[in-house]
């Protein structure tokens, strides 16, 4: 045992190390470009122009045709509200929810989560339909998406 105070000799060599039977680290050769190697400076795609990308009209020669059958959840909401645990604990076959929309007042149309155009309903047949009136507009869509 060493005196009080001092470590113990250990004889394990310093950790970390590779585990055995790994080769040892080799230095890396920082800035050096082998010969023959054929470097250009990095191209990327100019994003200032953001009317193109939001004016509903693909940029051409882009690859939006691949993701043209990808599902999207679409949903047309007539209103919202807000009520207690209590209240909706209380609902039974025939209550009335009013909602913060007035009657005749356009639907949103919303598609996975985020809001995209407005329209009215409309029957077909024996089954609602929506005929789409107004696309929100690419301000308030980047807004939105600022915002969430």
């Amino acid at each position: 045992m060493p005196p009080y105070g001092q470590m113990p000799y250990y004889p394990y060599p310093p950790y970390p190390q590779m585990p055995y039977g790994y080769p040892p680290p080799q230095p890396a050769s920082q800035g050096v470009i082998k010969q023959g190697a054929s470097v250009q400076p990095a191209q990327f795609p100019n994003f200032s122009d953001q009317t193109q990308m939001f004016s509903g009209t693909p940029a051409q020669g882009s690859n939006l045709g691949l993701i043209m059958n990808v599902p999207l959840n679409v949903s047309v909401e007539i209103g919202k509200t807000r009520r207690k645990i209590k209240e909706i604990m209380d609902f039974s076959q025939g209550t009335v929810i009013e909602l913060e929309k007035q009657a005749g007042a356009p639907v949103d149309i919303v598609v996975n989560g985020q809001l995209i155009a407005r329209g009215d309903v409309v029957v077909i047949d024996d089954n609602f339909g929506v005929r789409v009136t107004e696309i929100v507009g690419t301000k308030e869509l980047i807004d939105s998406l600022e915002n969430s």
